[in-house]
């Protein structure tokens, strides 16, 4: 089976160069100094970086685990080889009894599996199964009708300084098995024995009168019997998955030869229709996939508000085409969360559609990911699941954090340096008939405040060429589209031209003079230095205060 893959190595001073063996996976380096739009889309922040392709979805290494050929081809085979063979009941058994979340494709002898096969290698969370023949796949599929009828609660038990401890389970009539559930490290020869009495587990190590250091759990279920007396019968061939959430099965009805059908079916219910934010939920919306699904956020300080409830009510009909997540703004990942989505921190209640990765778009270059709020005035859930529509459709705009837009008052007394706002910004950097000259600053940045009385310097002295437009924007209180700023200053220029314009980054000296003959060089509009005679007049006037406003001058 030849798997359509490759291995993405990055590093600060490789070529980019492929080796081909004869394994089915593809090698690539390259350098992303030289490459940087690749290292942008990507993600990359550190060196070397090594990501695996596999059908479209992006997996990354974890460099902790170490760097050896081996640990590298037990990582590439684990998303290579993800397709279990379940030969009988048993082997079913202990596979549910290991995984929360599983996909089990019951076929007939003869059957063409291949979708099946490319979904499995897409998920890191998601295992896959398959039941081959048309005997074999029949019992099985009897089989799991009984575990899917078999409502079944992971329950963490965690560490003791006792040979044994009690738990709490949610209900009664519940039994737990002996073997924990959880991966445990090969040398931990630790064995347990699993007693319910009402609604109290207690669980007893059994191979040494001492605790256990491992955070262990106990996968609990309802009464057999009566999974035995009914139970769904699951068709073959047919898709069933099982998941700890929601309705805890689903068989698929769609085309079982259609991968992208199929996958977006598996990413729909892989998490909950409706999630709170943490660690664990971050980790699985936020991570690579084949759909790259966008999240829509329910961002509040307080809980169980009108619009908690509204979203709610709106997550059937989003599922498969949005995650829902609802977060509040206490805990480090929630205050990113907030962030990210443009929300402040005394905000009242905000819904907002935040999409997870980034894009190329139809221009060919890449986009950052983008955000879109609703309104949260008269909201319903027909009106949100109108939102989704509208943003699948295209019919949406982005929302942008911006400062107001400047007053006519301002611009005439703001001097030589035009100002530039999150909502003014694209208009601004994409007129066709001027070169636009763009200093991205921060206001606490001690490099913008040392540069700011040079680039007044540089307006004043230029102020007489109208073809040419010198700016800033303050990035930490404006978002732009289609720009990533990494550092302040950020100098960029706009040459006049055909929208979208390429972008000229400035990276040399900052005095007036080497960015001017930098600009003769760049802008598209050639231009004189010193004004025509009537415009004569302004050397010598004093060199105004700088990019600041004056209540930041002395933060």
């Amino acid at each position: 089976m030849v798997v359509a893959s490759s291995l993405l190595y990055v590093s600060p001073s490789a070529s980019p160069q492929a080796f081909y063996s004869e394994r089915p996976v593809h090698l690539v380096k390259i350098d992303t100094s030289r490459h940087g739009s690749i290292g942008e889309e990507y993600g990359v922040r550190a060196f070397p970086t090594m990501k695996l392709f596999v059908d479209g979805a992006v997996f990354d290494f974890d460099s902790s685990q170490g760097r050896g050929w081996q640990q590298i081809v037990k990582w590439v085979n684990k998303h290579t080889e993800r397709d279990h063979v379940l030969k009988n009941v048993q082997d079913l058994n202990h596979y549910l009894h290991d995984n929360d979340l599983n996909v089990i494709g019951l076929f007939p002898d003869g059957f063409n599996n291949s979708a099946f096969v490319t979904v499995s290698r897409h998920y890191d969370d998601v295992i896959f199964a398959e039941a081959r023949g048309n005997v074999s796949a029949k019992e099985i599929a009897e089989d799991l009708g009984k575990h899917a009828a078999l409502v079944c609660e992971t329950i963490n038990i965690g560490r003791s300084t006792q040979s044994s401890k009690q738990v709490e389970l949610p209900r009664d009539g519940m039994h737990c098995f002996d073997e924990p559930r959880n991966p445990q490290r090969p040398e931990w020869t630790d064995r347990f024995k699993s007693t319910v009495e009402g609604k109290m587990l207690t669980v007893n190590r059994t191979d040494a009168n001492e605790g256990w250091g491992q955070m262990i759990q106990m996968k609990c279920c309802d009464d057999e019997s009566k999974a035995e007396k009914a139970h769904p019968m699951f068709p073959v061939p047919s898709v069933v998955m099982m998941m700890p959430h929601d309705e805890r099965h689903a068989v698929y009805d769609g085309d079982v030869f259609d991968t992208h059908e199929l996958d977006r079916w598996i990413q729909a219910r892989r998490t909950p229709m409706v999630m709170r934010m943490d660690m664990d939920t971050a980790e699985k919306i936020l991570a690579p996939g084949p759909e790259n699904t966008p999240v829509l956020f329910m961002i509040s300080r307080t809980a169980d508000t009108v619009e908690e409830s509204i979203v709610k009510e709106a997550a059937p009909q989003l599922r498969g085409r949005v995650h829902v997540c609802l977060s509040g703004t206490e805990s480090q990942i929630e205050k990113r969360t907030a962030d990210m989505a443009g929300v402040e921190a005394d905000s009242g209640p905000v819904v907002t559609l935040v999409e997870t990765h980034g894009g190329t778009g139809q221009t060919g270059q890449y986009r950052a990911a983008r955000k879109y709020r609703i309104p949260s005035e008269g909201l319903t859930a027909a009106k949100v699941v109108e939102f989704i529509t509208d943003y699948e459709n295209g019919r949406l705009a982005p929302y942008l954090k911006s400062e107001p837009v400047p007053s006519a008052e301002d611009v005439r007394t703001g001097g030589p340096v035009g100002v530039l706002v999150g909502t003014t910004f694209t208009s601004a950097s994409q007129d066709t008939t001027q070169d636009v000259l763009v200093d991205f600053y921060a206001p606490w940045c001690g490099h913008c405040r040392k540069f700011e009385p040079l680039y007044k310097q540089l307006a004043k002295k230029l102020k007489h060429v109208k073809t040419l437009r010198i700016t800033k924007l303050d990035a930490t209180r404006n978002e732009v589209e289609g720009m990533a700023i990494q550092g302040f200053p950020t100098i960029v220029l706009f040459p006049a031209g055909e929208s979208p314009k390429h972008t000229v980054y400035y990276q040399g000296s900052r005095q007036p003079d080497d960015m001017n003959v930098w600009l003769h060089e760049h802008c598209t509009h050639k231009f004189q230095d010193t004004p025509p005679p009537k415009e004569a007049g302004a050397e010598g006037d004093p060199v105004e205060s700088g990019l600041l406003d004056p209540d930041e001058e002395d933060l």
